[in-house]
C-alpha cells in the first residue's frame, strides 16, 4: 500500500509539473583563443538570462495542460455538425448540402475570443492551464434522402463527408491543418410539417435526430513569444522563440437532438432545438519550442574567430486526454431559401462555454 501511494504521489507530481525550458548557447571557435573564450563566456551569460526570461513568460505552464488538451477534443465534438440539414426537415425527396463549421471551447464569453486568442500564452502562464480549444471543419458535404416511400414513413437517412488540407507554411511558419470526417445520420419526423395561410407560414414539424460521425484533425499552431535581445560591448544575442502546439484529434460524435423550425414569408427560416452530443475519442498534444538564435556584433568579426555551434531552445511537454462525454446543447439558427436553394447559419450553445457556428449552402427538394 505504501508503494502504491508513493507511485500515485509521484504520478500526480509529474502531471502538474511546470514547463521546463532548456537549450544550449551558441559557441565560437578559432585560433584567437582569448577572444573566443571571452565571446563564449559572454554568450553563455546572455543565453542563461534569455532562458530565465523565457521561463518567466511560459515556465508556469503545466507540462501536461489537461484542460487545454481536453478542450481541443471537445471542440472537435462541437465541430462535427458541418453542412447540417436539421433546420430543413420534412423535404419530399432529397437534400444535398455543403458547408463549414467551427467548434470552440472557450474559457469565458465568446465576445472575448479575440483577446483570449491573443493572450493565450499569457493566460496559460498565469493559470498553468486553460479551457480553450478550436476545431475548424472547412469543407463538409451531406446527402439526405426521404425513405417514406420505400422504407419508413417520416424517416430521413443521410451520409456525411468532410476533408481539407491546408499548409500555410509560406505565410505562417509551422501552421498546418488536415481534417477528415465520415458519418451517417438518421432523422425521424415526429410531427409532420404544416402550411398556414397558403404557405406564408410553414412549420417544418418536430424532427428527432441522431447519427455517428467520425472525425480526425491534425492541427499545428505556432505562437510567437516576441524577440529577446541581450547585448553588451559590441556583442548581442537575439532569440525569436515560438511555441508550437501540435495537436492530433480523433473523435466520434453521437448526436441526440430534437429540432423544429419555421419558414416565414416564403424565404426566412428560423430554427430552435435542444439535445446532447455524446463524445468519444482522444486528443493528443505535443508542445514544443523553437526559434532562431542569432549572434551579432563587432566582437564576432575579429580575426581568428568564427562560428562553431548554433544555439537552440526546447521544451518537452504535452499528453493526451479524452473529450467530455456528455455535452448538452441548445440549437438555433437563421437561414434563407429561394425555391429549393437554401442558405443556413447554424449556431449551437454547449454547456460550459462551448459553441459552434457555421454556414451551409445546398439544395432541398
Amino acid at each position: 500500500m505504501l508503494f502504491i501511494c508513493f507511485i500515485l504521489i509521484i504520478a500526480g507530481t509529474f502531471s502538474v509539473s511546470a514547463l521546463d525550458v532548456k537549450g544550449k548557447a551558441p559557441t565560437f571557435k578559432g585560433y584567437n583563443t582569448i577572444a573566443v573564450d571571452a565571446i563564449n563566456e559572454k554568450l553563455k551569460d546572455f543565453f542563461d538570462e534569455a532562458i530565465n526570461e523565457l521561463k518567466d513568460d511560459v515556465g508556469d505552464i503545466k507540462s501536461k495542460p489537461e484542460d487545454l488538451i481536453k478542450s481541443f477534443g471537445n471542440s472537435s465534438i462541437f465541430a462535427s455538425h458541418g453542412a447540417t440539414q436539421r433546420a430543413y426537415g420534412g423535404y419530399d425527396l432529397f437534400a444535398v448540402t455543403f458547408g463549414a463549421m467551427v467548434g470552440l471551447q472557450l474559457p469565458s464569453s465568446p465576445f472575448n475570443i479575440m483577446d483570449d486568442m491573443e493572450d493565450m500564452t499569457d493566460n496559460l502562464n498565469d493559470e498553468g492551464d486553460i479551457k480553450m480549444g478550436l476545431n475548424p471543419q472547412i469543407l463538409n458535404a451531406r446527402i439526405g434522402i426521404n425513405t417514406s416511400k420505400f422504407l419508413v414513413e417520416g424517416l430521413y437517412l443521410g451520409l456525411h463527408f468532410g476533408t481539407m488540407k491546408l499548409n500555410m507554411d509560406s505565410m505562417v511558419e509551422g501552421f498546418e491543418f488536415n481534417s477528415f470526417s465520415l458519418g451517417a445520420t438518421a432523422n425521424y419526423q415526429l410531427f409532420s410539417h404544416k402550411k398556414i395561410a397558403g404557405g406564408l407560414l410553414l412549420w417544418r414539424g418536430l424532427n428527432l435526430g441522431s447519427g455517428f460521425i467520425y472525425q480526425k484533425t491534425n492541427l499545428s499552431i505556432p505562437y510567437s513569444l516576441g524577440s529577446i535581445t541581450q547585448d553588451e560591448s559590441g556583442l548581442s544575442l537575439v532569440i525569436d522563440p515560438e511555441i508550437l502546439f501540435d495537436i492530433q484529434i480523433k473523435t466520434v460524435t453521437i448526436p441526440l437532438e430534437a429540432v423544429t423550425s419555421v419558414r416565414l414569408l416564403y424565404f426566412l427560416n428560423l430554427s430552435l432545438g435542444a439535445g446532447v452530443d455524446l463524445g468519444f475519442g482522444k486528443s493528443k498534444m505535443d508542445l514544443s519550442m523553437f526559434g532562431d538564435v542569432a549572434v551579432k556584433g563587432a566582437q564576432t568579426q575579429q580575426p581568428g574567430v568564427e562560428p562553431d555551434k548554433k544555439g537552440n531552445i526546447s521544451v518537452n511537454a504535452g499528453g493526451d486526454m479524452s473529450p467530455r462525454f456528455f455535452n448538452p446543447k441548445l440549437i438555433t439558427g437563421v437561414g434563407f431559401s429561394l425555391g429549393p436553394v437554401i442558405i443556413d447559419i447554424p449556431i449551437t450553445f454547449y454547456l460550459g462555454n462551448g459553441y459552434n457556428m457555421g454556414v451551409t449552402l445546398g439544395v432541398v427538394w
